[in-house]
């Protein structure tokens, strides 16, 4: 059995105030290190024995926490980076509203219907993290395996394997630093056992509303 825990990053200044946030390269803020710190205690007696990160910095430190003093080998791997939001990265709602009409409400109704200019589709992320995320698992076969990542890119991965639409994908969020779990039989086989898990980070730090403004 190949075993796959996943958790998105903690939470950055842009996730805060609700910017679209793409390969704009944003560190964790405070409040991101302490929902990495919550993640470590949760994960501390899985015997990890790698671990897989997006090469963005709010990915990377996550990992970095999750870690710890552990000897544990961290990899980046670009497959696992998140969507490329192109002209996009950085907007508010608001300001989307304002440069691209309508468009972010397609974003959140219909998402696997976005074509973003300079960037990339949800067909296109996936395509390229269940290659990433089909790589791994051949090459740690038989291990437990951290991944750290990115809502979207990991979304996108857990779609795959349960075959949902792309459109729906809003429909199960992950929050920062929240954990889902595949475990992977000899036969490649996938079962999804965990998607969303965060009841190991209180109440108080969890984003009240976790994708910004939403039309009615």
């Amino acid at each position: 059995m190949t075993t796959v825990y996943m958790v998105r990053h903690g939470e950055t200044d842009w996730n805060r105030a609700h910017r679209m946030q793409g390969w704009s390269d944003i560190p964790l803020n405070e409040k991101g290190r302490e929902h990495a710190a919550f993640a470590a205690k949760a994960l501390a007696l899985v015997p990890l024995d790698v671990i897989y990160t997006s090469p963005l910095k709010r990915a990377e430190k996550t990992a970095e926490i999750i870690r710890g003093e552990r000897n544990i080998p961290l990899l980046a791997e670009k497959g696992f980076i998140e969507i490329n939001l192109g002209k996009w990265d950085g907007h508010t709602p608001e300001e989307m509203d304002a440069l691209y009409p309508g468009q972010y409400d397609i974003w959140r109704s219909t998402p696997g219907d976005v074509h973003i200019d300079g960037g990339e589709t949800f067909a296109k992320v996936q395509e390229r993290a269940w290659k990433a995320f089909l790589s791994m698992v051949d090459k740690e076969k038989g291990k437990h395996i951290l991944l750290v990542s990115h809502m979207g890119c990991l979304s996108t991965i857990l779609f795959k394997i349960a075959g949902y639409p792309l459109n729906d994908l809003w429909k199960h969020p992950i929050g920062n630093c929240a954990l889902c779990r595949v475990d992977i039989e000899a036969d490649g086989t996938m079962h999804i056992e965990e998607w969303g898990r965060d009841d190991y980070i209180p109440h108080e730090l969890k984003m009240k509303v976790p994708f910004g403004r939403v039309k009615k």
